[in-house]
């Protein structure tokens, strides 16, 4: 049994001799390197200035419910941010409510509404007269930054308009 820790204490020592830094002391095994990159906060370009988007035209950081006056963009003088919630934001305007993602736009214009979606960096929506395009652009711990854009109040572009209903054919007499 002696042999064996004499065996085991001289396979080790070399062991022991090339792991210290000469002095005997075993070498110090640096800490892992702590990263707190947390992302950074979320910012607007307008803050939580509200009164920004009168004209249709903003971007606003949300966190509670909130009324956002405009002056008729696409039809609506009014945006109730409901909510905000882990996946975007929770709205409502004069005729209907919905929820919009971000990577979603929501547009809105007299008689109508439409949305569209897509994957990647969300494109800022490009201004359009009688349309008032929302976009959530992005979400995080209670707050989404929502961006607005439209173009002049009016009608929206007849793409946009309903379709006119056909003329009634009249049917003409002769003798």
């Amino acid at each position: 049994m002696i042999h064996v820790k004499r065996a085991l204490l001289f396979l080790l020592l070399p062991l022991a001799a090339c792991s210290g830094d000469g002095d005997g002391k075993p070498p110090e095994i640096p800490a892992p390197a702590t990263t707190s990159a947390q992302p950074p906060a979320l910012t607007a370009a307008d803050g939580r200035d509200y009164g920004a988007c009168l004209d249709g035209n903003c971007e606003v950081l949300v966190s509670d419910p909130v009324d956002i006056a405009l002056t008729g963009q696409g039809g609506v003088d009014r945006i109730s941010v409901r909510a905000v919630t882990a996946e975007g934001i929770e709205f409502s305007t004069g005729d209907g409510s919905g929820s919009l993602t971000p990577g979603c736009v929501s547009t809105i214009y007299e008689n109508g509404s439409g949305s569209r979606c897509s994957s990647g960096e969300p494109e800022k929506p490009k201004p359009v007269d009688g349309v008032l395009a929302m976009q959530v652009v992005d979400v995080r711990d209670g707050t989404a930054v929502l961006r607005l854009v439209s173009g002049a109040v009016g009608p929206p572009p007849s793409s946009l308009r309903p379709p006119m209903p056909p003329m009634p054919v009249i049917p003409t007499w002769h003798p």
